[in-house]
This record gives C-alpha cells, structure tokens and sequence, in this order.
C-alpha cells in the first residue's frame, strides 16, 4: 500500500527517505538518523524494527547481518517490506513473498527503493530512474524520484498521504533535521508536497541573500545582493512572503536608501493593509522617521 525511497548523500552528509501512501501517516513507517543510516518498514510493517535497525547499527552490523537479526525476531517477516541503507553506504532492501501484488524493491547506489500494492513494477522502475539522473540536493532527488513514482501510478488503491525527510547533523539551529514535509489527507498528496517543497527552496534563497547581506562589508556589494534579492521576489506577493518583502525595504533604509525603502515598505501594505499599525507605532517610538511612514502610508 506504499512505495517508498530511503537513501544517503555521503559527499553531503545527508540520509533520508521520501514516501507516499493510500494511508493516514505514511512517514511513520520510515525513519532516518543523521550519520547513522535510514530505513522503511512497510507492507504490514512492525514499526519496532525500526528501532532494531539503529540497536544494530551501534553494534557495528552490516545491512545483511541486520536483515538476517530481523528474520530471527520476527515470525511475520515474509509480510513486510523492508528498505535500508546505512550511513557507510550499504543497501538492502526485502519483500517478503506474502507482500500484496504488486510489490517488489530494487536497490543502487546509496538507495533503496520499494513498493506494494501498486500498479505495476513500472513504479519502481520511474522511481530508481528519476532518483539516479536528478542533479541536485538530496530532499530534490528523493522528491523527483517520488513524483516519479506517482506519475507511474503509484498505489493501486489511491492517494491519501506522502512525507519528505532529510536530515544531517547539525541541519538546522536546533537539530538535525534539514527538511521534514508531511501531508496526511490529501487528493493530491505528492503534489502538494511538491509544492511545499518549491516555497521550503525560495525560503532557502532568501536565507542565502540575507546571510550574504550579513558578510558583505562594502555599500556597493550590499547594494548589489538586496538587487538580486529583489529581483527574486518580484513575482513573490503572498503573504508568506511579507518578512522578505520588509527585510529588504529595512535594509535599504539602513543604508539610507530612502526611495527604494518605500518602495518595498510600501508592497508589505499593499500584501498585508493591517500591518499599516504596526508601520505608526514604529514612528511614535523613533524606530522609523516620520516623514518616511508619511510617504508609505501617503499622508
């Protein structure tokens, strides 16, 4: 009833998995851990081994030696579907012969991928495909390889849900998770997180910029950044883009360009009119000039 794809990026430091089902929670069937390896226990899937996997990891075992400790403490084991892959790069993956048609892995380079009840081998097939020849991050080679495989029909008895998940050590400021995308009850799961996925990169580009800004120590090249930066959010005039939009007019008043501050100030009311209170109270409090909340709010 899903097909997933567990996999590393050694030069990266990266593991994750990407997943989708006609079930609540997919993800739940999968886990990763930075610089120690990922796994999927699917089909009638014990989410205990899942805990098993990363016991035996510390024991220094391989994925083969794991797969046969598997075998030994689960008497269901021919129900299930198993990917892994560690973090040395070892895959493996196993379907067991009593998986619903149709089910079946195939496993490659830092990768394993695997499937059941779907429509066909040719899922699996599109996946392994789009996996090994997207460029790219990791979270955009396991998603490509997801599209993929739901663009080949996926499972057969529908769509309900998918999950992204990447993590490195260290991935972000209090933890290791890098990306983690989940939609539980959607018509068109894979593509809504595709579509999260889109915003997730923009955010990261204006991060860059921002960080950039940070560094950069003459006017001109500061002035050269908050053009890239504007350039990119041109098209960019939804509310989840309102910070960006303010960041880049503050930034342009602190370097005391005043017309260009306005310009940008001004597109945050044009997206959101109630911050206009927020724009007042900075004015009484001396955080902005006046005459310069006169010409946005065009008093």
């Amino acid at each position: 009833m899903t097909f997933s794809i567990v996999a590393i990026d050694k030069k990266e430091k990266e593991v994750g998995f990407a997943i989708a089902s006609c079930a609540w929670n997919s993800g739940l069937v999968c886990r990763a851990e930075a610089e120690k390896g990922v796994m999927a226990s699917q089909a009638q899937g014990r989410l205990f081994l899942l805990s098993v996997f990363f016991e035996q990891l510390k024991e220094n075992k391989t994925a083969e030696q794991i797969m046969e400790h598997l075998r030994e403490i689960d008497d269901g084991i021919e129900s299930r579907q198993i990917g892994m892959v560690t973090f040395k790069g070892e895959t493996y993956a196993f379907t067991g012969e009593n998986c619903p048609y149709w089910a079946g892995h195939k496993t490659g380079k830092d990768y394993a991928c695997q499937g059941n009840i779907l429509v066909g081998p040719k899922v699996i097939e599109k996946m392994t495909l789009a996996f090994e020849n997207t460029k790219g991050s990791l979270m955009e080679r396991l998603f490509a390889a997801l599209q993929a495989g739901d663009d080949a029909g996926g499972d057969a008895r529908g769509k309900q849900s998918a999950r992204l998940l990447v993590k490195k050590k260290g991935g972000s400021t209090d933890s290791d998770t890098v990306i983690d995308i989940t939609i539980e009850d959607h018509d068109e799961p894979v593509r809504e997180l595709g579509r999260i996925l889109g915003e997730f990169k923009n955010q990261q580009v204006f991060r860059g910029y921002y960080s950039e800004l940070k560094d950069a120590k003459e006017e001109e090249e500061k002035l050269l950044i908050l053009e890239k930066a504007g350039k990119f959010i041109q098209d960019k005039e939804e509310a989840r883009y309102l910070d960006s939009w303010t960041g880049i007019g503050f930034a342009y008043l602190e370097l005391g360009k005043i017309e260009q501050a306005i310009y940008y100030l001004k597109k945050t009311l044009e997206i959101s009119p109630k911050i206009a209170a927020s724009f007042e109270k900075a004015a009484e409090e001396g955080k902005m000039p006046l005459e310069l909340i006169s010409a946005i709010l065009e008093k």
